[in-house]
């Protein structure tokens, strides 16, 4: 019996730790913090969660307010689009939604004539994928699906954009 409690015990701390509240944050990387506020999503949390050029900020159902720093890189949520889109500046994790969801594309990140990242992306349930990118410099980005691209310049300054929902693909 005494270990059956203490397994009940453990398995609703473990639950707690993952509840919505400035103390899961807690100790998290910037990583960890677009993991939860991904989770919290698709789970129907009532959160609030956005990212900025210097954070991620996090608004509570019970008035609380968290942050967790993004130091050295900058975030992009980026989501590619073919007929419809939404004018965004910052990016809400918790209810920003782009038309192409849970689709595959080729990504480069180009910096000049070097090539910088490639990669296959999916985007997510909020047709958006993301990419950690170095601060203070101007990229071309460059989104391939089929024959569709969608390709234009994108910057990590601090006045920059961290919602991306102007790249449509358009046929080659």
């Amino acid at each position: 019996m005494k270990r059956l409690v203490t397994l009940l015990w453990i398995g609703a701390a473990m639950g707690l730790a993952q509840a919505p509240s400035p103390e899961a944050l807690r100790g998290l990387d910037p990583e960890g913090a677009l993991a939860l506020a991904k989770r919290w999503r698709e789970k129907g949390q009532r959160v609030v969660s956005y990212v900025t050029p210097e954070a991620f900020f996090f608004e509570f159902a019970d008035g609380r307010k968290a942050r967790v720093e993004l130091k050295d890189r900058f975030l992009l949520a980026v989501a590619p689009y073919r007929n419809q889109t939404h004018p965004c500046q910052v990016h809400y994790f918790s209810s920003c939604t782009g038309e192409l969801r849970e689709e595959t594309f080729s990504v480069r990140v180009l910096e000049g004539s070097k090539e910088v990242w490639r990669g296959e992306v999916r985007t997510g349930k909020d047709g958006f994928f993301e990419l950690w990118l170095p601060r203070n410099k101007a990229y071309v980005l460059e989104i391939r699906q089929g024959g569709w691209i969608a390709r234009g310049e994108v910057t990590t300054h601090t006045k920059s954009p961290t919602c991306l929902t102007t790249f449509r693909l358009v046929r080659e």
